[in-house]
């Protein structure tokens, strides 16, 4: 096909990444709370075999890439992922895969369950990876201070935290972080807030930047354009 029939937007919402090597396109995929199952890397494992080059690419965001994936074959990979019931990550001015680290799951540092908060997130809110927003928006939930999954440089970043008043452990909320080219770190909110105060504050800034942003604009640059005293008053419940 011609270069300039293809819709490269479009194939970055399904997962694949245009590459530097002309022909060649990234296979982008991630599974809910990065966990993969042995017969999901299997399959993977196969399809770099057979449509790549034979090596699977981890990225800082706990998901999976597979590079040198030719163009003619995207649509072959995407059934076999479907087959093996691996989800599709994404890139563009999307809703990127939520990083989450075990939490109280397993890590002797967690003070909150990491898991809950992300199933809820999902399944309450329906903010799943792929939803088209202005531009690129990420989240992160991280079990403890340690912040492993960095919550200071996402739009939405979570730490699990120790209530100073009830000695019980909550969430910790940063708003307005970013990386990339102007990396910004993330303000903190105040309070200790419980998951279901999490779940609500994050569905109005997510509303809030969806409504209001302007194309190729991160969160952190709408807030500076708000102000920082109107935009805690529009997300504020």
């Amino acid at each position: 096909m011609a270069e300039a029939n293809i819709d490269y937007d479009g194939l970055k919402k399904r997962g694949f990444l245009r590459q530097k090597q002309d022909g060649f396109f990234v296979l982008r995929i991630r599974m809910s709370l990065g966990v993969y199952t042995r017969e999901q890397l299997e399959k993977l494992t196969e399809i770099s075999g057979k449509f790549g080059r034979g090596f699977v690419h981890a990225t800082t965001r706990q998901g999976l890439e597979i590079p040198f994936i030719k163009f003619e074959d995207i649509v072959k990979v995407e059934e076999e992922l479907k087959t093996a019931g691996v989800e599709i990550g994404t890139s563009g001015p999307r809703l990127r895969a939520t990083t989450v680290c075990p939490g109280n799951n397993w890590c002797k540092s967690g003070l909150v369950g990491t898991f809950s908060l992300y199933g809820r997130i999902e399944k309450e809110l329906g903010l799943v990876c792929g939803m088209d927003l202005p531009h690129k928006f990420k989240i992160a939930i991280s079990g403890c201070p340690n912040g492993c999954t960095r919550p200071q440089a996402s739009e939405i970043g979570i730490h699990g935290a120790i209530n100073a008043e009830t000695k019980q452990p909550g969430f910790a909320v940063y708003l307005g972080g970013c990386a990339g080219r102007a990396p910004r770190a993330g303000f903190r909110l105040e309070r200790v807030f419980s998951e279901d105060e999490v779940l609500s504050l994050v569905g109005r800034v997510v509303a809030f930047f969806k409504k209001n942003a302007k194309p190729r604009q991160r969160l952190a640059q709408l807030i500076e354009e708000t102000g920082m005293e109107n935009f805690l008053e529009e997300i504020s419940a």
